[in-house]
């Protein structure tokens, strides 16, 4: 295990569909190399300043934060990794999968709705509210739109 992320264990996520935080049930033995370092980068945003772009952009809350790592942490159970993380001049925080010619970014805020967003061959094709159903329908549409999903996916 990377003891790097070993105060990731204690921490209080929340919940990614709602403000209402929640415990996670995670077994972290299976988060991967690239998830790890997409959540130790995650949890560096916590330090910006205001205006860290040199446009006044906001510091990511920390429920975008907890929020982003959580979902990382969920995508770790279906084997999944992130290809990008950055954090928004708007304080929220992109958590970007791809597959082939297509991607999926997930925002996370702190003071709005999350929102996901995906892209065919650098195509816009489609964006909605972050909720259970838009996620789970996202992720199947990415990584397998041939119907062979993850178990419990």
């Amino acid at each position: 295990m990377n003891t790097s992320v070993n105060n990731i264990y204690s921490e209080f996520y929340y919940n990614t569909s709602s403000n209402d935080s929640s415990i996670t049930n995670f077994s972290y033995n299976n988060i991967s190399e690239s998830n790890i370092n997409a959540i130790n980068l995650v949890k560096s945003y916590s330090g910006l300043p205001f205006n860290w772009d040199s446009y006044n952009a906001i510091p990511p809350g920390k429920q975008a934060i907890q929020k982003a790592i959580t979902f990382i942490l969920w995508l770790s159970e279906f084997n999944i990794d992130v290809f990008f993380v950055a954090p928004t001049p708007n304080g929220e925080i992109l958590v970007e999968i791809k597959k082939g010619n297509s991607n999926v970014e997930f925002e996370f805020s702190s003071d709005s709705e999350d929102s996901i967003c995906a892209s065919h061959e650098g195509d816009f094709m489609a964006e909605e509210v972050l909720n259970d159903t838009t996620q789970i329908s996202y992720l199947k549409w990415l990584i397998c739109s041939n119907g062979n999903c993850p178990p419990n996916l």
